[in-house]
């Protein structure tokens, strides 16, 4: 039998490859994998060995791995959305629970949250003007975060709508400040989580005040304010479990599902479940659609492309048909191009409970493994020569290169991909859709070799210092629709206002 051991990697003091991590994980990566090959390890502070690996074989070793063979509760994620998520679990209770949690983002129910996904990115545009200036993911995480608040209240307005809102934008600012960033990365993430969650349960559940060191840290806000949001959903699963008639949305079915028992959730891991939902769908998507803009602010020969099959779209549905936008073959490639070259999740991690083949490497117990996403979607024996560019037509080509799982994986894979990457992609879909119809766009990035560096918000890699954005044009409503003396018939709509951040 082999003798366990990890594969070499930097010798650099745990503080300062975590911060490296943290300020151009992009940069970093590429660095270790040229100096080390395939598979690398590092130490972070607060963290057990990080073993990256890009090899397929690796790879592929890594998604087959059994429930038995892992412990989810060590992710390095350094926010508290509650440690009995579905994201910390294993075995049987993390099948269950996606038997859960899954089904609300799939299928049918994620189909019919086309149209009021179309209408909120509608109205963000309807207040747009030539010459204002945004930051894109700030822009796209408010669009996305009125999408995420929608599906789990099935209300798009109002003031149960707007609580939430409000409550979850401040909480996530509280949670992701550069003070907050640099304690968890020095503190260790799941360490510093694990703190903050148990502080938000005496206060939540036992009643306990902050204490007088709390009250000048900088955690103390987001504790509080957490511990609002756990109040408010609390109060509403008692509502909807007193009430459940005619309650539709994502919380009430949280609230109402029951284990294969016949139990029902319990509160806490309701709230949980509820928190990662507001998390995962609000700040992945304001980090990959940051990226995907620059992209087409850099190709804006792509970007006319994508606005042409929009427009034949609405040619043969005779509108903006969202669930038709969403199958169209070239935006889809654009989407995926983007996602390759700079994924927001730039790997997916399991803990290691045992010793444990991955590929040829043997792996002691007590490891973090990584399938690397960003360096095996930029793998020239696989991609090809030109795999360093952006070109959407290699999704297209009939004789072209097919990516299996192994090859690209920006949502994880197996039995733990990410629970909301459907309606992730629909949402951009729809977004970029309609900012390519009707929306033109300048940037101190466009059309040059200009990029940011790298950041790590609430888990996922951003552009540094955002992306600036000036408005150049706003189109109308119904720029590309079919010629006629009506406005073209709409489903019925509902909203008279939007919260905005």
């Amino acid at each position: 039998m082999p003798v366990a051991q990890l594969p070499p990697g930097p010798t650099e003091a745990k503080f300062i490859q975590a911060l490296k991590m943290g300020i151009g994980i992009y940069d970093y990566l590429e660095e270790c994998h040229q100096k080390y090959g395939d598979a690398f390890t590092l130490n972070l502070s607060g963290l057990d060995p990080m073993v990256w690996v890009k090899d397929k074989e690796m790879v592929k070793d890594f998604f087959n791995l059994k429930p038995e063979q892992l412990n989810q509760s060590t992710l390095p994620i350094p926010i508290d959305i509650g440690d009995n998520s579905v994201g910390f679990i294993t075995n049987r209770e993390h099948m269950e629970t996606r038997k859960i949690v899954v089904p609300p983002f799939v299928g049918k129910r994620l189909k019919d949250r086309a149209e009021a996904m179309h209408q909120i990115i509608s109205r963000e545009i309807d207040r747009m003007k030539p010459g204002d200036e945004y930051d894109m993911p700030r822009l796209i995480g408010s669009i996305t975060l009125n999408i995420i608040v929608y599906t789990l209240l099935n209300e798009m307005d109002g003031e149960r709508f707007h609580r939430y809102h409000d409550l979850m934008l401040e909480w996530i600012q509280s949670s992701t400040n550069d003070a907050m960033f640099l304690i968890g990365t020095l503190y260790g993430p799941s360490k510093y989580r694990n703190m903050l969650h148990r502080k938000y349960r005496e206060r939540a559940l036992e009643g306990k005040t902050a204490s007088v060191v709390d009250k000048l840290m900088p955690w103390n806000k987001s504790i509080d304010i957490k511990v609002k949001i756990a109040h408010q959903i609390r109060e509403d699963i008692r509502a909807i479990r007193a009430n459940p008639d005619g309650k539709e949305g994502v919380l009430a079915g949280y609230a109402l599902a029951t284990w294969s028992s016949g139990e029902l959730l319990d509160e806490e891991k309701v709230i949980g479940e509820v928190m990662s939902a507001l998390v995962g769908g609000h700040e992945t998507s304001a980090a990959t659609g940051a990226w995907y803009m620059l992209w087409l602010l850099k190709k804006p020969h792509i970007y006319k492309k994508m606005r042409q099959e929009v427009l034949q779209s609405i040619e043969e549905n005779g509108r903006f048909d969202p669930i038709a936008i969403t199958e169209n073959k070239y935006l889809n490639a654009c989407l995926n191009e983007s996602q390759r070259l700079t994924p927001s999740a730039v790997g997916t991690m399991r803990h290691l409970v045992a010793d444990t083949k991955i590929g040829s490497l043997y792996l002691p117990a007590d490891t973090n493994v990584l399938a690397g996403a960003y360096l095996r979607h930029r793998d020239q024996d696989t991609w090809g020569d030109d795999v360093m560019e952006y070109r959407p037509e290699r999704w297209l080509e009939e004789d072209g290169f097919k990516p299996g799982p192994f090859d690209f994986f920006p949502f994880g894979g197996g039995r733990r991909a990410c629970i909301g990457s459907n309606q992730a992609k629909q949402q951009l879909r729809i977004l970029f859709a309609e900012f390519a119809r009707r929306v033109e766009f300048d940037s101190k990035y466009a059309m040059n070799n200009k990029w940011p560096g790298q950041q790590q918000v609430s888990g996922q890699t951003e552009p540094k210092g955002g992306v600036p954005v000036t408005i150049k044009e706003v189109r109308s409503t119904n720029f590309g629709y079919p010629e006629s003396d009506k406005k073209p018939e709409q489903p019925e709509q509902k909203v008279t206002k939007l919260a905005t951040a």
